[in-house]
C-alpha cells in the first residue's frame, strides 16, 4: 500500500474545511493589489477581495507560488513516502512548471517522499474535483501512480461551466478581448462559458443573465453522473447559486452538493455575479 500526501494550488478554490477532511495540502497562490503581496485563503478570502475591488479602480493582480513556496509546502509532508500535487491548469498558469523545478530541487537535496507533479488541464472547482479524487484515492493506499493513472481516466469528464455578470473584470486582466466586451455588453448577451482543455471555451449564447444563470442546471441534467459530487459557485452571488442548487436537487436529490465562493485568484478576472457548477461526467 502506498503512503501519499495529496497537494493542489488555492486556485483549486478547495476551502480549508475541505482541505483539511480529505487531508490536502494547498500551496497558497498571490493576490498583489497595490503593491501589498496577500497568500490566497490565508491573508485574504473572496469577501474581502470583493469590498477592496469595489473601492477601487485598479484591478489586483495575480501570481503563481515561487519554487520556494512550493518546496516550503512540500516539506511539510516529509513524514509521507510520497507526495503528488496535483496542479492548474498548465495552458493558463507556470504553476505546473513551478512546482516540478521545486519536486527536482527537492530530490537534489535528498529529500526522502518522491514528489510526483500533474497536470490537471482545469482550474478553480474543476480542479477541486479532481483533487478531491485524488485524496479518496490516496486514503486508500494508493500509489501516486496509481492515482495518477485514474486521474487520467477522468480528466476528460470534468464538466465546469460558468456565466459571468460583466465581462469588466475580465477584459481589465486581458482575458477576453475588449471588442468581445463591448458586443455583448451593448447586445446584453451572456455567454454560457465552459472549461475544456486547459482553457475557456464558449458554449451558447444567452438574451440573459437570469436564464444563463438557469441554464446550468440543463448541463447538469445532460451530462451529469447523478448522486455524485457537485459544486456550485459563486462570486458574491449566493441567491442565484441557490437557484440552481434548487434546481439541481430537484431533478437530483442525492446529489452531494457543496456551494461555495469562487476563490480569490479566479475571482479577480470573473468578477463580482459569477455564478456556475462543475460535477463529474
Amino acid at each position: 500500500m502506498g503512503n501519499c500526501k495529496v497537494f493542489t494550488n488555492s486556485v483549486s478554490d478547495l476551502s480549508p474545511r475541505l482541505a483539511q477532511q480529505y487531508n490536502i495540502g494547498v500551496v497558497p497562490d498571490i493576490v498583489i493589489f497595490k503593491d501589498v503581496e496577500y497568500f490566497c485563503n490565508i491573508d485574504i478570502d473572496p469577501p474581502k477581495l470583493y469590498k477592496m475591488m469595489r473601492e477601487s479602480r485598479d484591478l489586483p493582480t495575480t501570481s503563481h507560488p515561487n519554487e520556494y513556496i512550493y518546496a516550503a509546502s512540500f516539506k511539510t509532508a516529509q513524514e509521507y513516502d510520497e507526495i503528488l500535487c496535483v496542479n492548474v491548469t498548465s495552458v493558463m498558469s507556470g504553476s505546473y512548471q513551478t512546482a516540478n523545478s521545486a519536486a527536482r530541487t527537492l530530490a537534489e537535496e535528498g529529500f526522502r517522499p518522491r514528489v510526483y507533479t500533474y497536470d490537471s488541464m482545469q482550474v478553480s472547482y474543476g480542479l477541486s474535483l479532481m483533487v478531491i479524487e485524488a485524496a479518496k484515492l490516496a486514503k486508500e493506499g494508493k500509489t501516486a501512480q496509481e492515482i495518477i493513472d485514474y486521474l487520467d481516466t477522468i480528466k476528460g469528464k470534468v464538466g465546469v461551466y460558468f456565466v459571468m455578470r460583466s465581462f469588466e473584470n475580465a477584459k481589465k486582466g486581458g482575458r477576453v478581448g475588449e471588442i468581445k466586451c463591448l458586443t455583448a455588453s451593448l447586445l446584453g448577451i451572456h455567454p454560457m462559458l465552459t472549461f475544456r482543455d486547459g482553457t475557456v471555451k464558449e458554449v451558447r449564447l444567452m438574451r440573459s443573465f437570469e436564464k444563463a444563470v438557469l441554464s446550468l442546471e440543463e448541463y447538469y441534467r445532460k451530462n451529469a453522473r447523478t448522486g455524485s459530487k457537485v459544486f456550485i459557485f459563486h462570486a458574491d452571488n449566493e441567491p442565484d447559486a441557490l437557484r440552481v442548487k434548487q434546481r439541481v436537487l430537484d431533478y437530483d436529490p442525492q446529489a452531494d452538493i457543496h456551494m461555495d465562493w469562487i476563490g480569490v485568484a479566479i475571482g479577480v478576472y470573473a468578477g463580482e455575479g459569477t455564478v456556475g457548477i462543475a460535477f463529474l461526467e
